[in-house]
């Protein structure tokens, strides 16, 4: 039986091989800082940010600039490895990122904190069937293929 880290170490060496056919196919340089990152990204079990992102990888005492890290971001979301979030609605420029290469579709919940100007106090992953249904029907009435979608739902906790 394989263990978690065996397969989290299995699933990093296959987005490697995503990454590393992604930058061929392009031309672009194959740096060992872009891994690095990916490697990082994928051993998180949450959203992050860039300056999150930027911060634990200082801390790990990896040499990389925080342009470096937005450049890199970039590719990754255009090689499909990472899916972008706008889970601030209050300040736009505000990005949230997560790893999307072996994820499921899923959907968030955003919990503000009770009395706050909007202040995220949660981010919650959930997967509800009847979205499926959902999609399907709206794929029936209109005559289109859902490639994929988001879904973000805004609220605080009751009492």
């Amino acid at each position: 039986m394989i263990t978690n880290e065996e397969q989290l170490e299995k699933n990093i060496e296959q987005t490697k091989s995503v990454l590393r056919q992604y930058l061929q196919e392009k031309g672009f340089r194959n740096t060992p800082e872009r891994y690095t990152i990916l490697e990082e990204i994928y051993r998180l079990d949450h959203h992050f940010n860039v300056d999150d992102l930027y911060l634990q990888m200082l801390q790990k005492k990896y040499h990389v600039s925080k342009a470096t890290i937005y450049n890199t971001i970039e590719i990754f979301l255009d090689a499909g490895l990472i899916r972008k979030h706008q889970f601030d609605e209050k300040n736009s420029s505000s990005s949230s990122y997560e790893k999307s290469y072996f994820d499921k579709q899923h959907d968030h919940l955003v919990i503000y904190k009770k009395d706050s100007d909007k202040e995220i106090e949660e981010i919650i992953e959930f997967c509800d069937p009847r979205i499926q249904t959902i999609k399907e029907s709206i794929e029936q009435v209109f005559g289109v293929k859902i490639d994929a979608h988001s879904l973000y739902l805004y609220g605080t906790k009751k009492d």
